[in-house]
């Protein structure tokens, strides 16, 4: 998998979980390379799209991170709504799509919502975050 990281300074803050973080990772990742290799087809899996397959970089992740390497960490799982989240669904499957057949493929009950193991993961919910504008 070939992937690439830019690192964004953000000011935002997390309500009742973790200490304010520094910024957030960008992960992207190349579909080509990964659905190359694709040999199990999934409904979630974009490489299996065929001509809908993904042909640019996408997010592999977006995360929270701390300035001396570390980062968040849940302490109990983060709500996660797929309501919140309908009106960005064709986005998200075109900058964001999952690219596997795998435990994250079928997080959220098994409705196969990989956004919400990305959640999961990092405690964070795209609605806690107060700020997303640098000072």
């Amino acid at each position: 998998m070939v992937a690439t990281s830019l690192i964004m300074d953000v000011n935002g803050t997390v309500e009742g979980g973790p200490r304010e973080f520094d910024c957030f990772a960008l992960a992207l990742q190349w579909p080509g390379t990964i659905c190359h290799r694709t040999s199990h087809c999934c409904s979630s899996n974009a490489c299996c799209r065929g001509t809908n397959s993904p042909t640019e970089f996408t997010i592999h992740g977006l995360w929270p991170d701390y300035n001396d390497g570390t980062w968040p960490s849940c302490c109990s799982r983060a709500r996660f709504d797929v309501k919140e989240i309908s009106p960005l669904m064709d986005a998200l499957e075109k900058y964001w799509p999952s690219l596997y057949c795998s435990r994250s493929s079928t997080w959220f009950s098994g409705k196969g919502i990989f956004w919400a193991h990305e959640v999961d993961i990092t405690c964070m919910s795209l609605y806690t975050v107060k700020s997303f504008c640098p000072p």
